[in-house]
């Protein structure tokens, strides 16, 4: 009733200046303006009659409800939010660099498996028959290079048939070597100890350069790595302390950085950086998103409110309501429009530099529709 009471009041003192102000019939701009400034004082000055009169006589059972909290000092602290993905030197495609058919595989994911283990076999026949023809061929130029190189050493044979002899066996001992370096590749093995992650062919298929056949992974050594931007060269240091969030894991840890990059991508203008992780339980896989905090501000004694309490006016200040208890009745309390300034802002809270002081008592609830000079009640007891 009273808010009824006072919109038809401030209507009545509304209407009686618009009726003046067309009483006075001018199409000078510059005097309009002082026209209208008039009127809107007359209509403050009624306005503040009328609100005088109201807190005389209401009631608390007249009062909306708001809520309100104490402003004390607390900690505030600002963080550079940075998005890294988990990686390991230990994450290793095996290609075959012998081509054939996979004759045999002798590992499954899931296989632990040691550097140097056999992981599959491919068909070497062909390969094996080579090597016996050419072993056959050396053992018969390993006879004439003996016998020329008799004769030689009696000054009977010729020089040249003796070099002849001994390049032929030389190049055919080579060609076996050769030959005996790519058998050994049908055979293929762990590079890493780890664990088979995927075997990517299957027995009967055919094997060879450019096709990845298994992937072992070691996890043992793991790294969150992350392309950060220049504008932080001075804050992301080695040895600067960050948190660590795995979203997906919902696992929070302290770390350091231990790595940062010493080129800039000329592309995004970022460096890397890069933080090793203890893994002992396996838990950061190769690829894991994780996000990096490092702090770059904080203040021990600080006033700090949610954003969603801060508003804006029509000049573009930044202001909060505050609460004052009225003089005539403890349980009443005035809204009051105070102007701030505010600092920095982390995860939905600022800090508030100016205009606020602790004990004050801020509208968290109900203050939609509010303006400066309301009267309120609080919906519990505040100390």
């Amino acid at each position: 009733m009273k808010r009824t009471l006072l919109f038809l009041l401030t209507l009545g003192v509304l209407f009686s200046c618009h009726r003046g102000g067309h009483d006075q019939t001018t199409t000078d701009p510059v005097l309009k303006r002082k026209v209208l400034k008039k009127q809107i004082d007359s209509l403050k000055r009624e306005l503040i009659k009328v609100e005088k009169q109201l807190r005389d006589t209401v009631t608390e059972e007249d009062l909306p409800v708001v809520n309100a909290d104490t402003l004390k000092e607390t900690i505030f602290k600002h963080y550079i939010d940075i998005q890294g993905n988990v990686k390991s030197d230990g994450n290793i495609n095996i290609v075959p660099e012998f081509s054939g058919e996979v004759l045999k595989i002798y590992k499954k994911p899931g296989d632990k498996v040691k550097k140097g283990d056999l992981i599959m076999k491919i068909d070497d026949k062909l390969l094996r028959d080579q090597i016996a023809e050419v072993h056959t061929q050396y053992a018969l130029a390993q006879t004439a290079y003996q016998r020329q190189k008799r004769l030689w050493n009696q000054k009977i044979g010729s020089e040249m048939a003796y070099l002849q002899a001994k390049a032929k066996r030389d190049g055919l001992a080579g060609k076996l070597r050769t030959l005996r370096t790519r058998l050994s590749k049908a055979k293929v093995t762990a590079p890493i100890s780890g664990t088979v992650d995927d075997i990517m062919i299957k027995e009967g298929e055919m094997a060879g350069p450019g096709r990845p056949a298994a992937r072992i992974v070691n996890l043992n050594k793991v790294y969150v790595e992350a392309d950060v931007s220049e504008k932080y060269l001075k804050e992301i240091t080695k040895n600067k302390p960050v948190i660590l969030f795995f979203p997906e894991l919902d696992t929070t840890l302290n770390a350091k950085v231990d790595y940062t990059g010493n080129f800039i991508h000329p592309n995004n203008r970022t460096f890397r950086i890069r933080i090793y992780l203890n893994n002992k339980n396996n838990l950061f896989k190769p690829n894991l998103t994780g996000q990096i905090k490092v702090l770059d501000y904080k203040k021990e004694n600080a006033l700090v409110l949610p954003l969603s309490l801060v508003q804006e006016d029509n000049e573009g200040r930044s202001f909060v309501f505050v609460l004052e208890r009225s003089n005539k009745n403890k349980n009443i309390f005035i809204v009051k429009k105070r102007l701030i300034e505010t600092g920095l802002n982390y995860e939905e809270k600022a800090e508030v530099i100016s205009g606020l002081k602790p004990g004050d008592l801020i509208i968290t609830g109900g203050a939609r529709g509010l303006t400066e000079g309301d009267m309120v009640r609080l919906n519990r007891s505040v100390k």
